[in-house]
């Protein structure tokens, strides 16, 4: 994401990002690479079906400006 303002992973590649340590969880906020990144969910649903918005089955890391 050096370049990039965003980048899409599913649930699976966020949490091994995580346990990579290549994603943190700070009390600032996510760090991808040193880069504060906002994480947002990504699903085939409409929300108001929703009822877990952690159950997604892709997330978009944003770049925060």
């Amino acid at each position: 994401m050096v370049n990039n303002e965003e980048m899409i992973v599913s649930a699976s590649q966020l949490k091994q990002l995580f346990k990579d340590k290549i994603l943190k969880d700070t009390s600032n906020g996510w760090y991808y690479n040193s880069v504060k990144v906002e994480i947002i969910a990504l699903h085939d649903i409409e929300s108001k079906y929703l009822q877990d918005i952690t159950k997604a089955e892709k997330y978009k890391l944003v770049r925060v400006k």
